[in-house]
């Protein structure tokens, strides 16, 4: 017997979002802080490599049995445990008295958010209403961003009112927060789309097997896609250039960044109901033309302001490029059968983020920066075509 669920709210997408986004802030507000922590241990610097590896190796890992194991757990409290979970872990690290602790701590933490982040968004997936589902996807990435911006924050004030362990236990407080919330007013509109197999209501599979196959396929290579533009390119490429010779700074490269954030949360909103309204052929090609036409620009252009423009229609276009990807796995994968797809397209993008800076750098060491900006723009636009091509064909 099939249980009608009535259509959860905006405040619930907005629940299951906020614990999206405080278990990546757990990263986001201690990254700047390791540094810090290596020297007070008196750490080799080298081995500062190993300890962020050490994270994202545990992120590489988890993510695809988490997502798998959505098919047998009942979704609520296995989500609400992991976080407090991770948050335990990340408070714990503050107090680390050795590297080997510090290595062992942080691959553990990369374990529980990894899983956390994948289990996040298969329930927002799941739960979210079909005809609302580019409007809560442009939602996750407004938060996302902001949990972002809003960790760094966090971590800086912290380190400095209380030193490294303060800024690790602050790291924790927003989970706790949301995990509490969650326990007083659960979102059960999307906690409901995840029953349990034996419960009440049955996984809905609409999507044959060959064409659930070749979309995972299409959107692992999206994902991989996305996170080597992000990390090779907003993270590495791209400011070298800016002070190079696009004529920045540091403050005014951090303004650029921080204006491409707040255009691509004010466009996101209206992509959302594009998407939701049948634009999905055209946000595809406007993310490629942009991404293409940004990278382009970063090859030639000299002057500050064109430059800090660019990066903004290049995080922008990056943005919305995000939105069809996650509302073709609600739609291709229903219920349970989103976790396992979440886990393989996040896999495939942590790879890409390992990978991105490697080879773009590698190539610009044996050539010059024009074919690194190539590769650049290359990688993700011909990711974003084959997504294209199955969005059309369906």
């Amino acid at each position: 017997m099939t249980v009608v669920r009535p259509e959860p709210g905006l405040g619930q997408a907005l629940q299951v979002c906020a614990l999206i986004g405080t278990a990546q802030m757990t990263w986001g507000v201690v990254v700047p802080v390791l540094p810090l922590f290596v020297d007070d241990l008196r750490i080799q610097a080298a081995q500062l490599g190993t300890i962020i590896a050490a994270f994202a190796i545990g992120r590489v890992i988890a993510n695809v049995p988490a997502g798998l194991a959505l098919r047998r757990v009942p979704a609520r409290p296995f989500v609400l445990i992991v976080l407090v979970v991770l948050a335990g872990v990340t408070a714990a690290t503050g107090f680390a008295t050795s590297a080997e602790w510090l290595i062992a701590l942080r691959l553990v933490a990369g374990l529980l958010a990894g899983a956390a982040i994948t289990l996040g968004f298969a329930v927002l997936f799941a739960g979210a209403p079909p005809v609302r589902r580019g409007r809560v996807v442009s939602i996750a990435t407004i938060v996302q961003m902001g949990a972002a911006a809003v960790g760094s924050l966090i971590g800086g004030i912290a380190v400095t009112l209380g030193g490294v362990p303060a800024a690790f236990v602050a790291a924790a407080v927003p989970v706790l927060v949301a995990v509490a919330a969650d326990l007083v007013r659960p979102a059960s509109g999307y906690w409901g789309a995840l029953a349990p197999r034996g419960g009440t209501e049955p996984d809905a599979d609409p999507a044959p097997a060959p064409r659930r196959s070749a979309t995972l396929v299409t959107l692992a290579i999206v994902s991989f896609g996305l996170f080597f533009a992000r990390f090779a390119g907003e993270q590495g490429l791209i400011p070298v250039l800016a002070y190079d010779h696009g004529g920045l700074e540091p403050l005014t490269l951090g303004i650029a960044f921080a204006l491409g954030t707040v255009v691509s949360a004010a466009a996101l909103g209206v992509v959302g109901r594009w998407v939701d309204a049948g634009g999905r052929v055209a946000v595809i090609v406007l993310s490629i033309v942009g991404v293409v036409a940004a990278t382009a620009a970063f090859g030639v252009l000299s002057s500050p302001v064109w430059f800090g423009l660019a990066i903004v229609v290049y995080a922008v276009a990056t943005s919305l490029a995000n939105v069809v990807p996650s509302v073709v796995t609600a739609e291709v994968f229903p219920g349970r059968s989103s976790g396992g797809a979440v886990g393989v397209t996040r896999t495939a993008g942590d790879v890409g983020a390992a990978v991105g800076p490697l080879a773009v750098f590698g190539l610009v060491d044996l050539t010059d920066a024009g074919a690194g900006l190539a590769m650049l723009a290359a990688v993700p636009a011909l990711a974003m075509t084959l997504l294209l091509v199955r969005v059309r064909r369906a």
